[in-house]
């Protein structure tokens, strides 16, 4: 009997779908497809539509064989909960706008089961039909009678807790048996730091933080003094910026004093005018004195959140429970911080999963109910990120033929890679769209852009001619895993760019463009046998280079989710400053 689990993240943002089978899983964020930036608002009917088909396309289910399913979702809000949420929302400084979201959202997994079911039960093929597809119509002509129905299936629906959707996602996708979860984000339902330990494929909550002492949504805070907006979720510039300013004394004490590590909890002290008493600390100023303000204070409160996590983590160590760590939820997407932890905090591995924020969660949800509740077996291991959708290669090849580019096919994956690699070596900047889609909100090389490492103004030009972002948002190394020794100090395997490490001071200037101002980069570890072709790639720019390193940040422009379709792809293609694209076989230059 085939068995079907599908996990939906149905909070206000990041909401995201996963498939689990015998056939294989299937994990995409929402914000692909409507190509909506966290998919903020975009809950209902349509929207998680296409996720939900496109998951069951790339998974390969036969649903006439499929006789149960079911639906796990990672919100359980009742009343209260949701009073204690919108108090800690309201302390925040959130708007009225977010709350109503909050509530909104509670509708999502039920709109959700609706389309699971017809989609299951074949009664309602398309939202629209695809391009070249014609449904018959006429007198006695339905949607029942157009498609095949199939057996009945049988479709329950639970919750999975919030911060245990986040723990299982960062355990079931690691190398551990036995380990130490930890949890940490702006809030789950009366959360926002958890410990869990896991042994004997059981969770066991050790402690928890509640949603007033959030670590998350001070961090959200800072980022909206700092002139971002926490909402688009750009806690990232942040620490971007971070790296050019000076720790103020006077900025890091006003949280430090603030705040209590108590074990394994975290006490802010903060008092309901906290940000007019930072405020006063900060100098007006405008221009560039008033950037230099922001990078102050991002440089000071990183410095905080970063000695706090740290401080914490020791106390995690100190239980016994494992010299392993699997960390998630939003706040572990915090790279800087992350490079610390086994350095300074007793933890001998760690592991954070590819999508640790709210998106990860759809998967955590999923895996719960397949390896937790139904118990069926799982081999540890580093999962793969690549567990979503692939490019619509005759889209591509569609409207490459009325498109002003010039575009050869080169089935030959060797030469693929040392074209490739010699147009790189040249100082080519290029896209480099392969295989399934990341699962997570960084390019891992499948929706990549690519350049070389060794041109100290690459991090000049990818910001201003590419991205159209900041000119202080760093660049990012992927780096041949066997080579990470000679790069990198005390190299740890970092398989997601989940963490940056220090950069050894004698090849610094071999490869500037990924070299951020702290002195570290946050690094991908590439191995064959996660991604044989980008790691044919990157063998190929070592043979013409001898650096076994390619810049390598997301396939998107700014404020923009990574590109979906193969249309999103030439328009990012045709519309910024890079040299060449390469998409499945495709090599694509544009024309002169």
């Amino acid at each position: 009997m085939k068995d079907l689990v599908v996990g939906l993240a149905n909070g206000v943002h990041d909401s995201a779908i996963a498939l689990c089978s015998d056939d294989g899983v299937f994990a995409e964020a929402f914000e692909r497809h409507v190509q909506v930036k966290r998919a903020l608002g975009c809950a209902g009917l349509f929207s998680s539509w296409r996720p939900l088909r496109a998951a069951l396309r790339h998974v390969g289910i036969d649903t006439a064989a499929l006789r149960r399913a079911s639906l796990r979702t990672t919100w359980q809000l009742d009343d209260d909960d949701f009073d204690v949420l919108r108090r800690t929302l309201s302390r925040a400084g959130t708007d009225n706008g977010f709350i109503a979201m909050v509530a909104g959202s509670a509708a999502w997994d039920s709109t959700t089961e609706l389309q699971l079911g017809w989609l299951l039960r074949g009664e309602f093929p398309h939202v629209y039909p695809p391009l070249g597809e014609v449904l018959p119509s006429g007198p006695g002509v339905s949607l029942r009678s157009v498609v095949p129905r199939t057996a009945p299936v049988e479709l329950d629906r639970a919750a999975v807790s919030h911060h245990l959707a986040h723990a299982a996602n960062a355990v079931y996708t690691s190398p551990f048996d036995r380990c130490v979860a930890l949890v940490i984000d702006g809030a789950g339902e009366r959360s926002s730091l958890n410990v869990f330990s896991f042994a004997d494929n059981t969770f066991q909550s050790v402690s928890s933080t509640d949603s007033s002492h959030s670590l998350g949504l001070l961090y959200a805070a800072v980022t909206q003094l700092c002139g971002f907006q926490y909402w688009e979720g750009e806690e990232w510039k942040v620490m971007g910026m971070a790296a050019h300013g000076h720790r103020v004394p006077e900025l890091y004490r006003f949280f430090h004093d603030r705040t209590h590590v108590d074990g394994l909890q975290v006490r802010l002290a903060l008092g309901p005018s906290w940000v007019d008493e930072l405020s006063a600390l900060l100098r007006p100023g405008r221009g560039e004195a008033g950037v230099l303000q922001a990078a102050n204070l991002a440089r000071s409160f990183q410095d905080y959140f970063a000695d706090t996590l740290v401080a914490l983590v020791k106390n995690v160590h100190a239980l016994g429970i494992s010299d392993d760590l699997a960390y998630s939820g939003g706040c572990a997407l915090n790279s800087a911080a992350n490079g610390r932890i086994v350095r300074e905090t007793g933890f001998r591995r760690l592991h954070v999963p590819s999508a640790p924020a709210d998106d990860g969660n759809a998967l955590g949800a999923a895996l719960y109910e397949r390896h937790a509740v139904r118990r069926i077996p799982r081999k540890p291991t580093i999962a793969s990120p690549f567990l979503g959708s692939t490019i619509d290669l005759d889209e591509l090849e569609r409207a490459l033929s009325f498109a002003t580019f010039d575009a050869v096919r080169i089935d030959d994956e060797q030469e693929l890679c040392d074209r490739t690699a010699a147009a790189l070596a040249r100082g080519e900047i290029i896209g480099w769209i392969q295989g399934r889609a990341e699962f997570g909100p960084r390019a891992l090389g499948s929706r990549s852009i690519l350049a070389d490492p060794r041109r100290g103004d690459m991090r000049d030009i990818i910001n201003r001619r590419v991205k159209f972002r900041e000119q202080y948002r760093p660049l990012a190394p992927a780096i041949l895993h066997e080579h990470g020794e000679r790069f990198f100090q005390g190299y740890e395997e970092s398989p997601y760019m989940e963490r940056a490490l220090p950069f050894r001071e004698e090849v610094k200037a071999l490869v500037p463009a990924v070299v951020h101002l702290d002195g570290t980069g946050r690094l991908q570890s590439v191995t064959r046998e996660r991604n044989a072709l980008f790691y044919a790639l990157l063998s190929a720019f070592e043979r013409h280079t001898g650096i076994p390193m390619l810049v390598n940040t997301s396939y998107n422009v700014m404020g923009k989710p990574i590109s979906h379709s193969a249309t999103d792809v030439l328009t990012v293609f045709a519309t910024t400053g890079l040299h060449a694209l390469v998409v499945g076989p495709w090599w694509i230059r544009k024309r002169a």
